[in-house]
């Protein structure tokens, strides 16, 4: 894919991808948020603006009669002044990036680099929003500035260096764990540590996933685990196996103490006794 090849925080300005390299040099593809559905979000949060003006404006109404007309209606415009300058701005800046529409539309407003965007960017990429709807109505600077601009951004997002984008769930595959095809690791090479279930249901979820990373990092993740693992273990064998060969020494953990783990289970079931659940202790008489 050409976008692969495009630099970190770049994509072409026809793209409707945005493709980010980030530090640990793998790369995140987001989908840009075209006009037509950044439009229907902001009518869905301008419907909720008005919603909370007429709610509002019959509470002056009825409060007229506690308080002077000049003192409700004053609450009145604060109100309207708020909604219209920091709405955008505070429901962005304190959910992520996301206001009602926003969320309703699956969109999310983050930073060019891929990381989420701060309260000061989200209030400062809003109090553009002014300028972004002159000369015409409907927000016609804005939309000029989007197509000319590349990667769908008014000039609020030019100058808070924002994009928006369409959240996208994607389940990742998973493939099972084949033990007959792992050897496990010979009891005199290890110490009496016993990993726990935890340990061996990270090592699980990481080995269903593995066929989504690269050789490169596959192995730069597992080695992580593997080498702390190792130690605990009091690992006496081939030394290369942990350091060359990470996720293949986790495979043989897991393969070792699977049935180990599933059997402990078995026998700290609860049973059924007239008084209430008993656990029985791992080797007790029965």
């Amino acid at each position: 894919m050409t976008e692969i090849a495009a630099p970190a925080g770049s994509s072409p300005a026809i793209s409707p991808d945005l493709v980010i390299e980030t530090p640990e040099n793998v790369l995140l593809t987001y989908r840009l948020a075209g006009p037509a559905v950044r439009v229907q979000a902001f009518f869905v949060d301008f419907l909720i603006r008005m919603a909370i003006l007429m709610v509002a404006f019959w509470a002056v109404l009825l409060a007229g009669s506690v308080i002077s007309a000049g003192v409700s209606m004053g609450m009145y415009l604060v109100l309207w002044f708020a909604l219209d300058w920091f709405y955008f701005g505070l429901c962005e800046g304190l959910f992520r990036g996301k206001t009602l529409g926003k969320h309703l539309f699956g969109l999310r407003v983050i930073k060019e680099e891929g990381y989420p965007i701060t309260l000061w960017a989200a209030l400062l990429r809003n109090f553009i929003r002014a300028a972004d709807s002159l000369p015409f109505s409907l927000y016609g600077v804005g939309f000029i500035t989007a197509l000319l601009a590349g990667r769908f951004r008014r000039l609020g997002d030019l100058v808070a260096r924002t994009v928006v984008i369409e959240e996208r769930r994607v389940a990742v595959p998973r493939e099972p764990i084949i033990l007959e095809k792992i050897e496990p690791l010979p009891r005199s090479a290890l110490g009496g540590y016993v990993p726990s279930g935890q340990t061996l249901a990270l090592i699980e979820e990481y080995l269903s996933r593995r066929h989504v990373l690269t050789y490169k990092r596959g192995h730069a993740l597992a080695h992580v685990l593997a080498v702390p693992l190792a130690k605990k273990l009091n690992f006496s064998g081939d030394p290369q196996l942990v350091e060359k060969y990470p996720m293949a020494f986790l495979a043989r953990v897991y393969a070792t103490f699977h049935e180990t783990r599933e059997e402990e289970d078995l026998e700290e079931k609860p049973i059924e006794h007239p008084a209430g659940p008993v656990r029985r202790p791992v080797g007790a008489a029965r």
